[in-house]
């Protein structure tokens, strides 16, 4: 799996994989696998064969795009205090 680093790629892979979930890159999302909080624009892009694949803005964390929600869901939020 290899980082996109190409911020035209990047921006028209994130952009696409967030609509799908209802998100924009502006969006504040929150990753349910570590509980951070950060802009749609910062997650992160890689390339695997002949795909992209969207991971939580954080490398420590393997959350990815279907791990994350609105940063203000309260069912989400309280679980993180």
């Amino acid at each position: 799996m290899d980082l996109i680093t190409d911020e035209k790629i990047r921006t028209k892979v994130l952009r696409s994989a967030l609509k799908e979930y209802d998100f924009k890159l502006d969006s504040w999302i929150r990753c349910i696998h570590c509980g951070k909080v950060f802009q749609g624009d910062e997650m992160r892009v890689f390339k695997k064969d002949d795909s992209h694949l969207v991971y939580c803005k954080f490398p420590s964390c393997d959350g990815s795009i279907i791990d994350i929600v609105d940063a203000d869901d309260e069912d989400f939020s309280s679980m993180f205090g």
